[in-house]
Parts: structure tokens; C-alpha cells; sequence
């Protein structure tokens, strides 16, 4: 090799050992923050809104013409002030109807007693039964009584012709025996017709007696069907009168008319709502939290409301109400997310806002007062766990801590930091343990 060929190549060589002697020597410079001790936070979170806490939803007790409503939103209402009327005179018409009709019923009523069969007229009856049965019985007796001797001289005739025919007896005797038989025979059919009369007039009046009780029995269940009946329409009338007496709407707890649904003259069914009445002072917040979040609240937790509507002021809440079921809400990126609502109590917080504001909710999760923090961007996952770059004098050093809560843009360390101690920020994916630190901004 040449001379000048080898002093140029020992000239670059001495060149690149320089730039490389620099680039290994030279500081990294680097943003540092100071670990400090303050209170990490474990919170969610999230927009809300306000709302009355006590919302009363007034509606049409009955149904009828409403009259104009002259109340309007933002008036101020005392419990029984008057709202809204509705026009009487349709209840009143069926009022006065039902009165009507519940008094025929009783007039009708008052009036059964009088035709109803007296105690004295069914006991004449039921003696004239008995008595026409007795008769009967008798002349059933002599009936049959009649049968024997009609049977008795019809044999004797018998005889008395089958003596004749032998000579022994007389015709004279004969003929007597023979007029005896003929009249047994009448007398037995007379008195069979007799019995037969008589049975007649016994069922008659026992059928007498029986139909003038079957008739009292009616009676009664007249006036039973009548009284019930009135008792019936007299429950629907205490109704109308009922439906009458509310024709009056009144408030039904202080405050002010938040929403009026109804303005003119019209006719409304009942349950047609009217107003909202509520007193805004007493306000309460409610907002949609994600679920997986919710999974990890309990109620009673501190919650902090604040917002562009509140200025500098911060207010201080608990977590009343979880409610229980989910629902789906499309997010601004069209993600569909599984929220829950949440219901803030404020307690006498003077909010000075009204009905349906927009606020901002944070949910205090966890709160360690004098932990010791650290910025989210000194640390970085290394072998699953986390570490960050401590300095030492002006060299870096690796360190590994262990983590508690994430509070905000901080992280609570609960080993392998002291407070005092200087870290990197966004440290250099080039840097490594002992590197030269020259903090930045330093000459």
C-alpha cells in the first residue's frame, strides 16, 4: 500500500473512532420531573345533566273540557294553588241523573213491603190447606166405606137370587135385596165423586198457600235485587262526585310550572297530562355511565360535579341511585357501548341552574391522601412490569416500581421511588442504564 493511501485510510479510521467516542459519550437530554407526594385518584369521568329532584307530573283526574290554562312555564306555585279546571257541567248533568235513579230504586224499594202478602193472610191460607186436607182424608175414608157395603150387598143379592132359583125364597125378598145392591152401588159412586172433590179443594189450597208464600219469597228477592241495585249506583255516584269535586286541578307541592303540555280550551281524556311541577332549587344529577365502569361502583361514593355552568365552583355529591338494568347508546363514532344511568344527590347544594343543565360528573372511585406520584410518561412496560428512568447525578438508572392507582395523568408508586427523586419523561427507546442525562433547557 502507499504511503499517502494509509495515512488517509489511519485519517478516516481516527475520524469514525472520534464521531463514535461523542455519540457513546455525548448526553442524552431529557425532560425530568420531580416525584412528589399529593392524593391519587381512582375516578370516572363523564357528562350529566341536572334534574329536579322531586318531579310531579299533574294530570287530568277526569275527562272533560279544559278550560284555558292561564299558568306558564317558570311560574311559581304553592302546594294548592289552582292550575287548570275542568268544566263541571257535564258531571254535574251526571250527577244529577244518578241522584234521580238511585231515588226511584228506593221509592221502589219502600214500596215491596206493602204488597207483600201479610203474615195473617198466610196463615188463613195454610188453615184452609189443612182443613181441606182433613176433609179429604175423610171423604177418601168414606169412600172406601162405600166400596165394602156396595161389595157386601152385591153379593147378598147374589145369594138372594140363587135362593129364589130353589124355591126357598120369595120374590118380595129378592127384589129387596136386589134395590139394596143397586143403592150401595150409588151411594159408592157418590162418594167416590165426594173423595175425588175433596182432593181438589185440598190441592187447591194447599197450591194457594204455596203461591201466596212463593209470592212473599218474590218479594224478598225484589227488594234485595232493588237494594243492591241502588247500592251499586250509589257507588258509581259517590265516584262522580269525587270526579266533581277534582274538577279543581290544584299543585300538589311548592315550586314552579316546569313544562306546560296544554294551552287552549279542549277536551282531554283523563290522565292527559297538563303540567310538570317542580321546585328547582332542589336539584339532583343523573348521568350515562359506561357499564364496565359502573361495575365497579357502589352507591354512597363521593362524586364531584363541575363544568363550563358552574364556573370555578366544584360540588360535592354522593352516588344515589345505580339503576339496574343497562341500555345501548350509539357513541358520536357510531360505537355502540352498554351505558347505565346514575343518579347524583347533591344534598343542599345550591347549584343555581335549572332543569336539564349540562354538567360534569366525576365519581370518585379510590382516594389515598400523601401517596407518592409520578407522571404516566415516565413509565413504560418492561419484562410485564413497569419501569421507568430515575437520575442519579447526571446518569440514568433503571429502575422497577410497583403501581397503585391511576389518578389522572399520574400514577401512585408504592415501591422503588423516594419522594425527592428527579425521573425522565418520555425517555429515548435509545437510552439505557448509565447513560449521560443533561436535563433540557440546561446550557
Amino acid at each position: 500500500m502507499r504511503k499517502p493511501t494509509l495515512l488517509l485510510f489511519l485519517a478516516l479510521a481516527a475520524l469514525l473512532f472520534g464521531a463514535w467516542r461523542y455519540s457513546a459519550t455525548r448526553p442524552f437530554e431529557a425532560e425530568l420531573a420531580v416525584v412528589a407526594r399529593g392524593t391519587a385518584r381512582s375516578m370516572v369521568e363523564e357528562e350529566g345533566r341536572t334534574r329536579v329532584a322531586e318531579r310531579y307530573v299533574v294530570a287530568s283526574p277526569v275527562a272533560g273540557r279544559i278550560l284555558r290554562i292561564e299558568r306558564r312555564e317558570g311560574d311559581a306555585v304553592a302546594r294548592g294553588d289552582l292550575l287548570a279546571e275542568v268544566d263541571p257541567l257535564a258531571l254535574r248533568a251526571r250527577v244529577g241523573e244518578a241522584e234521580a235513579r238511585v231515588r226511584a230504586l228506593r221509592e221502589q224499594e219502600a214500596g215491596v213491603p206493602e204488597r207483600r202478602p201479610k203474615p195473617e193472610e198466610l196463615e188463613r191460607a195454610r188453615v184452609l190447606a189443612e182443613r181441606a186436607a182433613v176433609a179429604a182424608e175423610a171423604a177418601a175414608r168414606e169412600a172406601a166405606e162405600a166400596v165394602v157395603l156396595a161389595e157386601q150387598a152385591a153379593r147378598d143379592a147374589a145369594r138372594a137370587r140363587a135362593l129364589r132359583e130353589a124355591g126357598t125364597l120369595g120374590v118380595e125378598e129378592m127384589e129387596k135385596t136386589g134395590t139394596a145392591a143397586e143403592q150401595a152401588l150409588l151411594r159408592r159412586e157418590a162418594q167416590e165423586a165426594m173423595r175425588q172433590v175433596a182432593a181438589l179443594d185440598a190441592r187447591a189450597a194447599a197450591l194457594e198457600a204455596a203461591l201466596l208464600a212463593a209470592r212473599g219469597g218474590d218479594f224478598v228477592h225484589e227488594e234485595r235485587r232493588l237494594r243492591e241495585e241502588a247500592a251499586a249506583l250509589e257507588a258509581q255516584l259517590s265516584a262522580l262526585r269525587d270526579d266533581l269535586s277534582r274538577a279543581r286541578i290544584l299543585s300538589p307541592a311548592p315550586g314552579r310550572v316546569l313544562r306546560r303540555f296544554q294551552e287552549s280550551e279542549r277536551s282531554v281524556p283523563a290522565g292527559e297530562p297538563l303540567f310538570e311541577i317542580g321546585d328547582p332549587a332542589r336539584l339532583e344529577v343523573e348521568a350515562d355511565l359506561l357499564s364496565e365502569d359502573v361495575a365497579l361502583m357502589r352507591e354512597g361514593m363521593s362524586v364531584e360535579v363541575f363544568g363550563r355552568a358552574l364556573g370555578e365552583r366544584i360540588v360535592r355529591g354522593r352516588l344515589a341511585l345505580i339503576h339496574p338494568a343497562a341500555f345501548t347508546k350509539v357513541s358520536s363514532l357510531g360505537v355502540e357501548q352498554q351505558r347505565v344511568t346514575v343518579v347524583v344527590e347533591l344534598g343542599e347544594a345550591d347549584l343555581a341552574l335549572g332543569d336539564r343543565f349540562r354538567v360534569d360528573v366525576r365519581v370518585i372511585l379510590a382516594e389515598h391522601p400523601g401517596a407518592l406520584l409520578v407522571p404516566e410518561e415516565a413509565l413504560f412496560r418492561h419484562g410485564g412490569a413497569w419501569h421507568l428512568f430515575r437520575v442519579e447525578g447526571d446518569r440514568a438508572r433503571l429502575a422497577r416500581v410497583e403501581t397503585g392507582l391511576r389518578s389522572g395523568r399520574h400514577r401512585e408508586v408504592l415501591s422503588g421511588l423516594q419522594e425527592g427523586e428527579r425521573v425522565i419523561l418520555h425517555p429515548h427507546s435509545e437510552l439505557e442504564e448509565g447513560a449521560r442525562i443533561r436535563p433540557r433547557g440546561a446550557p
